[in-house]
Parts: structure tokens; sequence; C-alpha cells
């Protein structure tokens, strides 16, 4: 049960990720940005309708990537809320994961308190039902 229960649990968040993702996977645009320093901050720069959009990067992750570019993905309505395309911080977000994870636990744990170690009386009355022929078209 515990097995089948992951799977199910494991397919559900897949496929609730690409339809949970700001900015929309389905609807946004990916293009290459550069990385560089805009005055003391390293930002990934890109272009949009020949106005330039900036999103700020993490120094330590990405110094060694100064001057190369990194992919960002962005809705074409909303620009300013790009987004690095990347495993970790677009796709799989440390929070939400902790939280479907509780959540699937706890679950477990009520599924497993119902289940285990039923009364005599109920048992018994389970083990004790007698199927009753019916024809099929009764």
């Amino acid at each position: 049960m515990i097995k089948s229960s992951f799977l199910l649990f494991f397919i559900c968040f897949l496929l609730y990720l690409p339809f949970s993702r700001t900015p929309d996977y389905f609807d946004s645009e990916t293009i290459p940005a550069l990385v560089e320093y805009k005055g003391t901050l390293l930002v990934a720069s890109f272009k949009e309708k020949n106005i330039k959009y900036n999103l700020v990067l993490d120094e330590q992750a990405y110094k060694k990537m100064l001057g190369k570019r990194v992919e960002v993905i962005y809705e074409l309505s909303q620009p300013q809320h790009v987004k690095l395309n990347k495993l970790i911080g677009y796709w799989l977000i440390a929070n939400e994961i902790l939280w479907s994870l509780g959540i699937f636990i706890l679950l477990m744990a009520v599924a497993y308190a119902t289940t285990h170690r039923p009364e005599k009386a109920s048992l018994e009355q389970q083990l004790n039902v007698i199927k009753e022929d019916k024809s099929k078209y009764q």
C-alpha cells in the first residue's frame, strides 16, 4: 500500500508542476540572458521590445558565470517577472516540496491509524459477510 501510495503521490506531483509555475510554463518565453554587473549587483539582463530587463542573481552562485549566458523564462505580458529556467528554483521549490511531503505523511498516518488494529466486533462482522447468489439481471 505504501509503495502504490507513494507512486500515486509522485505522479500527481509531477503532473501538478507544469501547471503551477510562475511565470506560466506554457505561456512563457525562454531567452538567454547575459550575466553582468549592474552597479554593485550581479544581474542576468535581457531585452524585450527594446527594453532591458534585469534579474538579480546570487553573487556567490553566479560569479563564475560572469560574461556568459543563462536561460531565463518570462511571460510576454509581464517581462519584469522573470525567473531562471533551472531545476531548483523554478521547477522545484523547497518550501513546496516540504509542504507536499508533509501532507502526504499526514494522510498516510491517518490511513494507518484508521485501518490498524480494528475492533473485534468490526473484524468479525467483515469476516462473516455472506454473499448472496444473484442472477446477472436481477
